[in-house]
């Protein structure tokens, strides 16, 4: 079978990365976003026309005509007709196959319900490929006909997708069909595949097989209807789907290590041993990038800065995506902020208008590890780390503590993996040495941030998918491994087949 026949797709809250096996970076990467016109009058004049669904990078450019949503929220889908659309995008227009000649393979976020699997980029490609083929945000606008608008130059359409959102934010209602890792709304989902499938990737999804990544610990529902949606929506020839925690080792060149994932709906900690997870002893927390993000138009608006829209969510993320980073020292940072003006830098909205963000920089993020701070109850990042190896068998401790991975957008603000260090090292000190220094030695702790970790579950989906397509290729007997749902197998059996191949 050909590379091209094997689809990889890693559905991100915040982005779409897609492409195909054996590849060394995603074909497309855009928003899991849709948008969708608001109907207002003085947007009703507009010269350019607005399509019904606007998937991806498009929602950027006409954020400001569109109501955007997005399909997966905390790792999870909250609207699979949304998650349809990125899929669409994903397959049809970046990837460009027919599904049902290809067979896909997904990832999972751990601890996602198993009804789901996951948030806010969509990553596709295709197996072997060392990136992804196209990474884009997982969100969904639609216009907003509103009369002070009607005069724009820009025609929108019903539906914009991904990247689009972001231009056109201000004119678009925009919605995110994954919410938390869960895929909350379905129509839009559909979307933002569409978007991947026929614009970025160029598939015919009925010759190519597709692999899927999934959180963990998502919903079992989550994960049927996603393998429901690609045979009877998509007709793929196969599906994979693989938990996102042990892809992040395998793109690392690892089967042991503890894995730290947060993107834009989630965070989970995950221990995984020589290539198994354990589920009952992954962590999970409902903070990260869009929370984070909301957090920050919180903070701003205390200093007087009104970012109620929409379209102002996506300001926002980039605003926290420029300036934002994790303080070594929270409270003398703090201090600094309040005695001087040196951490105040200045930002350029898309109006024209200049914004002052200061101490905000650093207080937004820290919630990651102070969950607290926005309402959240439970273990901060660092703790969860600690506690995770702790509750592991003795034997494999000190190897997780020394491959602990860094993965996913939300960890690569700067001063994280220094910060998540330390807080470490202090509890292990306080819990295990009690007190005596000397043993830190031992510890030999390390925090493994490679550069491409905002794409190594699609990394490292890549390059499962590209095994899998070699060794069926070298091993053609009867007795050879079969590890995808094929679609004869779907049809035969229903979902029960999931049981049977392992992935339920």
């Amino acid at each position: 079978m050909d590379s091209k026949n094997v689809v990889v797709c890693d559905n991100g809250t915040g982005y779409v990365k897609c492409g195909f096996a054996g590849e060394n970076f995603p074909t497309s990467v855009f928003p899991s976003v849709v948008g969708r016109p608001m109907l207002r009058y003085e947007e009703s004049l507009t010269e350019q026309q607005l399509q019904d669904i606007v998937v991806g990078e498009g929602c950027a450019e006409l954020r400001h005509q569109l109501d955007i949503s997005y399909p997966v929220n905390n790792g999870v889908v909250q609207n699979w007709d949304d998650m349809c659309h990125v899929w669409d995008h994903a397959f049809f227009d970046k990837l460009k196959i027919n599904p049902p000649d290809c067979k896909i393979l997904l990832t999972d976020p751990p601890l996602n319900p198993s009804k789901n699997r996951e948030t806010m980029y969509v990553k596709c490609g295709f197996a072997g490929e060392n990136f992804p083929t196209s990474v884009f945000p997982s969100v969904v606008g639609r216009p907003m006909l509103r009369y002070e608008e009607s005069l724009t130059e820009q025609q929108l359409q019903d539906i914009v997708v991904g990247e689009g959102c972001a231009e056109l934010r201000h004119q678009l209602d925009i919605s995110y069909p994954v919410n938390n890792g869960v895929v909350q709304n379905w129509d839009d989902m559909c979307h933002v595949w569409d978007h991947a499938f026929f614009d970025k990737l160029k598939i015919n999804p009925p010759d190519c097989k597709i692999l899927l990544t999934d959180p963990p610990l998502n919903p079992s529902k989550n994960r049927e209807t996603m393998v429901e949606t690609m045979f009877e929506k998509y007709n793929f020839a196969g599906v994979f789907i693989q938990i996102q925690a042990v892809l992040t080792l395998y793109a690392q060149g690892l089967l042991t290590g503890l894995v730290v994932d947060s993107g834009d709906g989630v965070t989970h900690v995950a221990p995984v041993v020589d290539g198994y997870s354990f589920p009952h002893l992954t962590k999970r927390m409902n903070v990260a990038g869009r929370h984070i993000t909301s957090y920050l138009i919180d903070l701003l608006s205390r200093r007087g800065y009104s970012l109620n829209r929409t379209a102002d969510f996506e300001t926002v993320r980039e605003i926290k995506e420029k300036l934002c980073y994790i303080s070594y020292d929270y409270k003398r940072e703090y201090q600094l902020g309040l005695e001087t003006t040196i951490l105040v830098n200045n930002y350029t909205l898309p109006d024209g208008r200049v914004i002052k963000v200061g101490t905000e920089r650093f207080q937004a993020p820290e919630a990651l590890f102070t969950p607290e701070l926005i309402d959240v109850e439970g273990d901060g990042m660092a703790d969860m780390v600690f506690r995770c190896i702790q509750e592991m068998d003795i034997d494999n401790r000190m190897t997780l503590y020394q491959h602990i991975v860094l993965s996913g957008g939300s960890t690569m603000y700067p001063g994280l993996p220094s910060r998540l260090e330390k807080e470490i090292q202090d509890r292990y000190l306080d819990v295990v040495l009690k007190g005596n220094k000397d043993g830190l030695k031992k510890l030999r702790l390390k925090i493994e941030d490679p550069p491409r970790r905002k794409h190594m579950v699609y990394l490292g989906g890549a390059v499962l998918a590209g095994i899998m397509k070699c060794l069926r290729q070298f091993n053609k007997t009867q007795d050879a491994p079969e590890f995808w749902i094929n679609r004869e197998d779907y049809l035969e059996e229903g979902l029960s087949c999931l049981s049977r191949c392992g992935q339920a």
